[in-house]
């Protein structure tokens, strides 16, 4: 911890030199009702549960800005420094943790927002930071809600650059650090796309998890994601807020190095459609292919079975758990209905539901969630 202190405090001191630092602050807070209920109790999806909790995450720091924007681009363009320090607190509502169980992460991170052309920006984000940092379209087989909401933040750096045309991001997300009853564990993650025409959109997200040895346990596991897609969306032209579809095919590299001589290399194509207007969306994912999760009900060198932590996306795409079959296609469909209004700068409400099927009816879910943003509010007041 303290030499990564001593990496954002010398990353930050030449700013120091050319700009006026300023005392900076930021609140986020987020409640999430998600009561979901499975057809019958043999679902080998997952279970039914109820996740009603809520998390506070406030941050203090320093911001200040280099450069100027009738300084011509490049070096001399116009940045914005922020280097930031706070902590995530979070409660599931009934539990009895003790207030210091209540201290879930640290957050510690320094961000550079800069812009290099008059239409294009770079940012990096180092240290402790919030997925919400990510902007890529990444599939619901990469991270699962209850994932997001439980771990919100990446470990690690992300890279990103924006084009008023086009998006590109590059992360590590380091999850794990070798030790006694703790496995080695990095996702290197990617995504982007570029509009090809006003209503057309190609893109692609991917990640390669590596899984790899404890003090105890020996033993390497590769688990890899490609999706590349195609994304229509014809909204303005019916005056709707969205009327897409987005077309993704999905290709798995599956590996356990000391159990399997050959990887597994799952694939399936995946049909998500979305109608939006007055804040009120009807949206439908619908994949058809193989088990992308083969491993999941594996069991490494040591007994412990993989699960969750090799997999972080929604297990409905397992399709065929605990089947010989598992490797032949078949059909999982998530229909979700949902009203999302903007109540006001930086408050955000989510009132949902969302269906699932494989081979018939599996479940279903009640979603309630409000998310707020002080720094979105200040922006807001600022500009006025």
């Amino acid at each position: 911890m303290k030499k990564l202190t001593f990496i954002f405090l010398a990353m930050l001191l030449p700013v120091m030199v050319a700009a006026q630092i300023r005392f900076d602050y930021n609140v986020t807070a987020d409640t999430r009702f998600d009561n979901r209920e499975n057809d019958k109790a043999g679902n080998l999806y997952t279970k039914s549960a109820t996740i009603f909790g809520v998390r506070l995450t406030p941050e203090i720091g320093f911001s200040a800005t280099s450069g100027s924007e009738d300084g011509g681009y490049g070096i001399h363009g116009l940045a914005s420094h922020r280097l930031m320090a706070g902590v995530d607190i979070a409660k599931d509502f009934g539990s009895k943790e003790g207030v210091g169980d209540l201290f879930k992460e640290l957050v510690l991170y320094y961000r550079l927002d800069k812009q290099i052309s008059p239409k294009s920006n770079f940012r990096l984000a180092a240290g402790i930071f919030p997925r919400t940092f990510s902007q890529g379209d990444y599939s619901e087989v990469f991270y699962s809600d209850s994932l997001k909401f439980y771990d919100p933040n990446f470990e690690g750096l992300l890279f990103s650059f924006r084009q008023q045309k086009s998006y590109f991001e590059l992360g590590c997300d380091w999850l794990g650090q070798i030790g006694h009853g703790n496995r080695e564990r990095f996702m290197l993650f990617s995504a982007g796309h570029g509009d090809i025409l006003p209503w057309l959109r190609l893109g692609y997200s991917a990640y390669m998890f590596h899984y790899a040895n404890s003090y105890e346990v020996r033993g390497v596991v590769d688990n890899a994601i490609f999706n590349p897609y195609l994304r229509f969306d014809a909204g303005r032209y019916v005056h709707m807020q969205e009327l897409s579809a987005r077309l993704g095919y999905l290709m798995a590299y599956q590996r356990d190095r000391i159990n399997m001589a050959h990887a597994s290399l799952p694939m399936g194509g995946e049909f998500v459609v979305e109608a939006r207007k007055w804040n009120v969306s009807l949206r439908n994912n619908l994949y058809f292919g193989q088990d992308l999760m083969p491993l999941y009900d594996c069991r490494d060198a040591g007994g412990f079975k993989y699960g969750n932590n090799l997999y972080y996306g929604d297990p409905y795409y397992r399709v065929r758990p605990n089947s010989e079959a598992r490797f032949k296609p078949a059909a999982f469909d998530h229909l979700e209905a949902f009203w999302e209004p903007r109540i006001a700068p930086g408050l955000y409400f989510r009132l949902g539901a969302n269906f699932y099927f494989n081979a018939g009816f599996s479940g279903w879910s009640q979603v309630i969630a409000v998310r707020f943003e002080l720094d979105e509010l200040r922006k807001s007041l600022l500009s006025r």
